[in-house]
């Protein structure tokens, strides 16, 4: 399935009441997030990471009332796994950001390990 970006703002999402289609939003919204980090764009990331937060809400309120079938779960784990790539791809994408500013802010360092006895 091939993702389109709409330039489209992120609206904070209510539960549809369709787990399944809870779990597509949540992968739409994080593809949407992983283009947006890629971007830099840091106002779409909080803008959409605020409404990935709100649909993982809804779908917590929505799980706890629906029980899916095998073909539903086996479609809701390919979702999860659409949504941990993304999650991968934000976090290829400023690790070595995040090194960078690690090195310049000087934070680097780890703390020593304990003396050994």
């Amino acid at each position: 399935m091939q993702h389109l970006d709409t330039g489209a703002r992120a609206e904070p999402q209510e539960p549809r009441g369709d787990l399944l289609g809870e779990y597509e939003r949540v992968a739409e919204e994080s593809h949407r997030l992983a283009l947006a980090v890629e971007r830099g764009d840091w106002d779409e990331v909080e803008r959409t990471e605020a409404a990935c937060r709100d649909l993982i809400e809804g779908i917590r309120e929505l799980a706890a009332t629906r029980v899916l079938d095998e073909d539903q779960n086996r479609r809701r784990m390919e979702l999860l796994s659409r949504i941990l790539a993304e999650d991968a791809r934000i976090r290829d994408t400023l690790e070595p950001w995040l090194a960078e500013l690690e090195q310049f802010l000087g934070t680097s360092h780890r703390p020593s390990p304990p003396p050994a006895d």
